[in-house]
């Protein structure tokens, strides 16, 4: 049996964190793509610290209001991904709100989308009483919730009704439901509409994002306003 959390608090065993957008689907499809491992930092200036580590293999990846922030490679974009040279590179994404919605202790992490739901599925039957966490939370991202509903209907047919799945039911179409959220909506006004589409492919990606390590950025050793931790995800081998 699995449960749903919709707050912030340390996970009883697995977590399966859940998003679509904005990073959640970009860093499974960067697995997919044959990247070696990705890393979520809270924003430019830690993705910068991880990415002059390994300069030479650093893919560097975010965005502000629609375009990248100076020195990086590109956009948290699908379709640019496409164009991009991936294979073997250690990916660095500037990714505030996934990398906020883990706490550091937690270990056994797993990263669920709408494109790797299929694999995601397979995954966490295998797994003791799994927690699911939609990104965002205790504040939580619309499109992280409706595909955690989808989630959870597929792997509790029989659970009472919860808010992700009474969620579901409202958005019968993924892409809709993306479409419709505040995150959604902020690709729409930038003419990025099409991501929404590629975003809500179901099962497309075979890759099971798992969390590897958590590094420790200290305020003082890096000039930060406060502590900040970064996540590496790399294909969980099952």
């Amino acid at each position: 049996m699995c449960r749903v959390d919709l707050c912030l608090r340390p996970a009883r065993g697995p977590l399966i964190l859940v998003e679509v957008l904005p990073a959640g689907s970009v860093l499974t499809r960067l697995l997919a793509l044959g990247a070696r491992e990705v890393w979520v930092a809270p924003g430019p200036k830690v993705a910068r610290l991880l990415a002059e580590a390994f300069p030479e293999e650093a893919l560097l990846l975010g965005e502000v209001e629609g375009f990248p922030p100076e020195g990086f490679h590109g956009r948290l974009s699908l379709l640019d991904l496409e164009a991009a040279e991936v294979r073997g590179r250690r990916a660095v994404l500037s990714a505030p709100t996934l990398n906020a919605s883990l706490l550091p202790e937690e270990e056994e992490v797993y990263l669920a989308s709408l494109r790797n739901a299929k694999a995601v599925l397979e995954a966490a039957r295998g797994l003791k009483a799994p927690t699911l966490r939609p990104s965002g939370a205790p504040e939580p991202l619309l499109s992280a919730v409706v595909a955690l509903g989808f989630l959870k209907r597929k792997l509790a047919p029989e659970a009472p009704p919860s808010l992700p799945t009474l969620l579901l039911k409202a958005f019968p179409d993924p892409q809709e439901a993306l479409f419709q959220s505040p995150e959604g909506q902020a690709l729409h006004r930038q003419g990025r509409t099409e991501e929404l589409a590629w975003a809500s492919l179901i099962g497309v990606d075979p890759v099971v994002p798992k969390l590897a390590e958590v590094r420790f950025f200290p305020k003082e050793a890096h000039g930060l306003s406060r502590d900040r931790y970064a996540q590496r995800f790399v294909p969980w081998k099952g």
